[in-house]
């Protein structure tokens, strides 16, 4: 068995290292760089392409004159020839990753023909392609044109898990021009997510791409990039409900516009003829609807056709035009009855779906051809499998019964009930004192809301950072009553984060909290401070950094050192399941603060988004 591995395996690796430097070399058109030099004009490159010997220059030929008529919107004249060349790169030895431009050109193709559901499909091949080419930019580009497609058709909330995917692979890009084109697909996607779902953090972020975008444009000087920046950002104030300051950015885009581009022409005419008609200014809104549906008709996109017409239907009949606003509806009812017939949602969620069962079938056609050199090794693995497999039972039992363990602990340590009994005690001291009913109506409804938390925290693993807030302060609240002068607190946050959607373990920050109050604060002569904040440490960690002024760790006193167990104790009891449950790294440490009083505590958690 020995000498078998030892003869086997070098084999291997050299048929590893060749194969795929074979294989490279077949799948390139070598002619194609010297024959763009010689020719820029895209379809006489693309006709002597057609006429080369090479199977891979004869598919590129055709690829290069079904994007050429795209452009030209001739559009089932581009299908046929995307058709020939898909069917010549399947020819070949190559893998899918040599049909990226041609699978992004026929996803192009089915939008503009408001055929969302076959868009779909060829925009999830297209990521599929981008994925085997390990080709970052490409694959970013990709998620985003998913995201559009489920957006188009009202699925927000899938489409805004593509746009994030797109968002996580921003580091990996190299090239200003590239990341301009990224941040500005991204504000719209963040622009049309809010728009459908009114989430503010996404109206935030659009803006923020929109910004990155123009910065980025202006120092590269790219005119056509600058232009769409601020009609994105036109768009952000349109919905802060700022229409001078949209249409002032509307005019600076219109400044910097790429005059070829009839979509983004249409585009800037109908967001101004929209902003006029809000103003009231019913005849300039008709003539830039009128250059809008101009470009409309170059386009020949149906689905913004069909808005075109519906805009020019509202601003006929606000200006009294009812026979014109009538007509046009007729139309854009038309129209809408037509891209309806392709717009089925669940088609489009349904191609989802399938990719996700067929991604991996450039792995499995490759397997299949070297099936015969695998099979002394497949049989191996399967004996080690058998090994690892009872290893793993045992230890997936073993681990079971730390987690039962560990849940059963933390439900016995939801809270301190001490803080309950001194919390009733200092509410029954305050309605002698004070006997306003509202506000202990007030109080008594902060201690019913800390209870009902408490108790649903045994069977909730995770609340939203919103959440996380409002329990908190209603449970410092409530410790003020106790402590009216002792101190002072503060929960921040920072801007970039949904607190809405990113989630937390539940009862993870009030042990520290506690602490801090019963323990950190007892016997100090001046006000204690209670700072919390959350921050994205990274672009898949969050921070929760808890600061008191306190008197700090002692680590001769056996009570405080008791308390400070108790408490992570329970923090260290949560990232064990977190990091169980979610193969995370999660991580705690608490320390004293080396700049001034008291102490801090450091929480390292995943990012974790709630299911859309």
């Amino acid at each position: 068995m020995r000498e078998m591995k030892k003869v086997s395996l070098p084999f291997l690796l050299l048929l590893w290292y060749f194969v795929p430097a074979f294989a490279q070399n077949t799948c390139l058109c070598t002619q194609y760089e010297e024959l763009r030099k010689q020719d820029k004009n895209d379809s006489s490159l693309a006709i002597r392409l057609l006429r080369a010997a090479s199977v891979i220059c004869q598919a590129k030929g055709n690829e290069r004159m079904g994007v050429f008529l795209v452009h030209q919107n001739q559009l089932d004249s581009a299908d046929y020839f995307l058709q020939k060349a898909e069917m010549l790169y399947k020819q070949t030895q190559c893998s899918d990753s040599i049909l990226t431009k041609t699978y992004s050109t026929w996803a192009q193709l089915y939008y503009t023909k408001a055929d969302f559901a076959k868009s779909q499909a060829y925009s999830l091949k297209y990521l599929q392609s981008t994925e085997a080419a390990g080709n970052n930019y490409e694959q970013a580009l990709a998620n985003t044109m998913i995201a559009q497609l489920f957006n188009q058709t009202q699925q927000a909330d899938k489409g805004i898990v593509y746009t994030r995917k797109a968002v996580a692979l921003l580091p990996k890009i190299n090239g200003e021009t590239k990341l301009a084109h990224l941040y500005s697909m991204l504000s719209k996607r963040y622009l049309w997510h809010y728009q459908d779902m009114k989430a503010t953090t996404s109206l935030d972020s659009s803006e923020l791409f929109s910004r990155r975008q123009l910065a980025i444009a202006h120092k590269i000087k790219k005119n056509s990039s600058i232009a769409f920046a601020y009609n994105n950002l036109q768009g952000v104030a349109w919905e802060k409900g700022d229409l001078k300051k949209a249409l002032i950015l509307l005019d600076s885009s219109f400044i910097y516009i790429d005059r070829n581009n009839y979509a983004t022409l249409r585009t800037n005419y109908f967001d101004k003829a929209d902003i006029l008609l809000e103003l009231k200014n019913y005849t300039q809104a008709k003539i830039f609807a009128d250059s809008a549906l101009y470009y409309d008709n170059l386009e020949g996109n149906s689905a913004f056709l069909a808005d075109t017409y519906q805009l020019i239907a509202k601003i006929a009949q606000q200006s009294g035009d009812f026979k014109t606003a009538f007509e046009m509806k007729m139309r854009s009812d038309r129209i809408m009855d037509s891209v309806k017939n392709v717009q089925k949602t669940e088609a489009v969620a349904e191609l989802e779906k399938k990719y996700n069962q067929v991604k991996n079938e450039n792995t499995i056609k490759d397997l299949e051809q070297k099936k015969q050199l695998y099979l002394f090794l497949a049989i191996l693995g399967l004996l080690v499998a058998v090994i690892i497999g009872f290893f793993l039972r045992q230890q997936s039992l073993k681990h079971q019964r730390n987690i039962l363990e560990v849940e059963q602990r933390l439900n016995r340590a939801r809270m301190n009930p001490h803080f309950f009994f001194n919390a009733l005690t200092a509410l029954q001291k305050f309605a002698i004192r004070e006997p306003n009913p509202q506000a202990m109506a007030s109080n008594l409804s902060k201690f019913s809301n800390i209870m009902r938390e408490t108790l649903e925290s045994t069977y909730k693993e995770y609340v939203t950072i919103e959440q996380e807030m409002d329990f908190l302060n209603e449970y410092l609240e409530v410790q003020k009553i106790r402590f009216p002068q002792d101190f002072i607190y503060e929960i921040s946050v920072d801007k970039e984060l949904e607190v809405n959607e990113l989630q937390i373990p539940s009862m993870i920050i009030q042990p520290f909290v506690e602490n801090s109050i019963e323990h950190g604060f007892a016997g100090i002569d001046y006000h204690g401070n209670i700072a919390i904040h959350f921050k994205k440490e990274s672009d898949k960690n969050l921070l929760i950094s808890i600061t008191d002024n306190g008197k700090g760790l002692n680590l001769t006193a056996k009570e405080s050192n008791k308390h400070i167990s108790r408490a992570s104790q329970i923090i260290k009891d949560r990232i064990y399941l977190l990091n169980i449950k979610l193969k995370t790294k999660a991580s705690f440490s608490i320390e004293n603060n080396t700049e001034a009083k008291g102490v801090i505590v450091k929480i390292h958690l995943p990012l974790l988004y709630k299911e859309l």
